[in-house]
């Protein structure tokens, strides 16, 4: 490391840099360039001052680019030539691929400290917070207070959601010198896929270097990073293969997040982020180099104008670009070979290049893609649409499933007599009822916890307990149950959408609507319901209770668009359609297609456990209910509930009103905790 001038013994700066490495040496150039420098006092800290020398950064432009006038002094190496799987060369017009050493940037950073007395103090930053006058930046050797703080620490990604895709691109490389020379000086393989894929998408990348050298790397685009002990077989074979006898003469290694999920940065005054940690690597190719240029460039003049300068954002094209593009190398690695040697082979190799620098216009983004193979995008687009909308999924397979009932409803209307009950009927077995069978396990909190005695107990006092209700109150009983049924659709429904601030108003709001849609959407055959539990009516007729139940729908497929939320409004989609259904089809579709399925997976994510444990752990419990639903029926037939024979749908619900009790509690303690 380069001496450093002695200083007097202090914790304060005007400009404090977290990080010695690209970011902040094109920051530094761009600040002393404008000036900036003069007479301020300044540090970097670094716990890994050399960590720049091991690294290459490569990108193209042409000559008239500012990038390539501001930093020529930095260029040790260009190409006008690029080629993909060592096909013909294809020459890159007035581009040229420009290569920066990490040593060369390295020694223009120190030499740029020295000849400005920059300080420089070999420490790991630990934490940034603002203060009064300033900031405060603290190491373990240090506390430091400034006035503007850059910080380009390695990138912390936020934990990735559903509808996130991590990667990384890692390489190993080496440099050689072949004995017989390099046949073509003046390009480079971008991408040469004839190495295995190995399930993942990988490729060899070569760069003819000054004196006879060649930079040698394997690049792995994949949810691990490639090992030394893997890639140097790889490069070996490749090495003899294409250069023969060789010599090697230096080695280098690296891995570069590609990620769409949120860094986890403050907003605290006072500290601008630079490199990786502002998000200045396009997550689709790994490339950065040239986007920390202009953003130095654009802090170093909002500086000179006083003005905060923002990290700025890909336009939102590319950033759903880049979305896809990574989906695809996540879920169908084999997918990314083909891809990337279409995107070359049908297309101008400057047009991709522009394309890749987010400089071209819509028209020619849509040139280029709509040569892409079309399954893995598709695939991909439907992956990314499910992912960013909760229970979209779902909800458009229940949707469907209403459609083609009230289609086999219209055109065979003898077919559909039996097949909605025989639906209910396995939909009950498989997870209407398992989805509340497994109740035990919420109450100890263990998957392997045994049911306690105790808890069997009052879970069946409590069921029986409600039946005696029906029995002596049943307009109170039916009230108490609608509503409780609300509130629990609507808790269960929020916690698969979370369509932000989902407080507890809401929740029993949407239940309310989605079950007014349900029973006014059925108005006679909910009456012939009610009048055989002995209790109250709907004061609506059919005709002008069915248009109800659809204005009740358009209502909730509004609040679903001004939520934002696609899996809600087919949810209400559903409803609509499902007011053309018998009452028992259409509250099968929701009861089971929606709501039990969706408590069904949140209590397998929260337990931890898999469909087969969960169902085997329900078993006893929903052979229990089947049992005590015949008794149930069976009482209706001559014995204690012969007031409620009339109609089985009306055993049916009342004993869904019984059991459904205890489990509303447990979920919403399972819910809350």
């Amino acid at each position: 490391m380069l001496d450093m001038p002695a200083f007097a013994e202090h914790t304060k700066a005007d400009y404090l840099f977290a990080g010695a490495g690209a970011s902040t040496a094109l920051l530094l150039l761009s600040m002393e360039r404008r000036g900036l420098l003069k007479g301020k006092s300044v540090v970097v800290l670094d716990p890994n001052p050399e960590a720049l020398k091991h690294k290459t950064f490569c990108f193209w432009a042409s000559d008239s680019d500012i990038l390539v006038d501001r930093c020529k002094n930095l260029i040790s190496n260009e190409w006008n030539n690029l080629r993909i799987d060592r096909k013909p060369a294809e020459a890159l017009g007035v581009l040229k691929y420009r290569r920066v050493s990490g040593p060369d940037l390295h020694k223009a950073l120190h030499a740029l400290i020295q000849h400005n007395g920059i300080r420089f103090e070999t420490e790991a930053v630990t934490e940034i917070s603002a203060i009064e006058n300033g900031v405060l930046l603290k190491t373990e050797q240090a506390t430091w207070q400034a006035q503007q703080v850059f910080d380009s620490r390695p990138p912390r990604y936020l934990p990735a959601g559903q509808a996130d895709v991590h990667l990384l691109q890692s390489f190993v490389g080496v440099v050689i010198v072949p004995n017989a020379g390099i046949p073509n000086p003046d390009c480079i393989d971008l991408m040469d896929f004839s190495v295995e894929q190995d399930g993942y998408t990988q490729f060899m990348y070569v760069l003819p270097l000054h004196s006879g050298e060649l930079l040698i790397e394997l690049t792995r685009f994949g949810h691990s990073a490639i090992s030394e002990a893997e890639a140097e077989p790889v490069l070996q074979a490749y090495i003899h293969k294409h250069f023969g006898e060789a010599e090697w003469v230096g080695s280098e290694k690296g891995c570069i997040p590609m990620s769409t999920a949120a860094i986890d940065v403050s907003d605290i005054p006072g500290v601008v982020y630079t490199g990786g940690r502002a998000g200045m690597v396009k997550p689709g190719t790994g490339y950065a180099f040239k986007n920390m240029f202009f953003h130095a460039e654009s802090i170093a003049d909002a500086m000179v104008s006083g003005k905060v300068q923002k990290s700025p954002k890909s336009p939102g094209r590319f950033r759903f670009y880049d979305r896809l593009l990574l989906r695809i190398l996540s879920l169908q690695p084999s997918k990314g070979k083909p891809i990337f040697q279409t995107l070359f082979a049908k297309n101008e190799t400057a047009a991709v290049l522009q394309f890749l620098d987010e400089k071209t216009r819509l028209s020619q983004d849509l040139r280029i893609l709509l040569r892409l193979p079309f399954a893995p995008f598709l695939k991909a687009l439907w992956q990314d649409v499910a992912a960013r909308n909760r229970g979209l999924t779902a909800s458009l397979a229940v949707l469907l499933a209403s459609v083609l009932l009230w289609l086999l409803l219209v055109l065979a209307p003898d077919a559909f007599d039996k097949i909605p009950y025989a639906l209910l009927a396995l939909g009950l077995l498989f997870v209407g009822l398992p989805h509340g069978a497994i109740d035990h396990l919420l109450e100890s909190g263990n998957l392997n916890g045994r049911p306690q005695l105790g808890f069997v107990i009052r879970y069946l006092a409590a069921a029986f307990a409600y039946l005696v209700f029906w029995l002596l109150v049943p307009d109170a009983a039916l009230l108490f149950f609608l509503v409780y049924s609300a509130w629990h659709f609507g808790e269960t429904d929020m916690q698969q959408w979370k369509p932000g601030n989902a407080g507890y108003v809401k929740k029993l709001l949407w239940g309310l609507l989605l079950l007014g849609i349900l029973l006014l959407g059925h108005a006679g055959e909910t009456n012939a319901i009610l009048e055989n539990m002995h209790t109250l009516q709907l004061p609506l007729d059919g005709a002008v209770a069915h248009k109800t139940a659809l204005i009740l729908a358009a209502v909730a497929a509004i609040w679903a668009i001004f939520s934002r939320c696609a899996a809600w409004m087919l949810s209400a989609c559903m409803l609509a359609v499902g007011t053309q259904l018998p009452l028992p089809a259409a509250f099968g579709l929701y009861f089971l297609g929606q709501h039990s399925l969706n408590g069904w997976f949140h209590l397998r994510k929260g337990l931890n456990a898999g469909n087969a444990s969960l169902f085997k752990k329900a078993f006893p419990f929903t052979a229990g209910a089947f049992l005590l639903l015949g008794a149930l029926l069976y009482s209706m037939e001559g014995g204690l509930l012969t007031a409620f024979q009339e109609n089985w749908l009306t055993g049916f619900f009342i004993f869904i009103s019984c059991i459904s009790l205890p489990h509303v509690i447990a979920m919403h303690r399972f819910y809350e905790y």
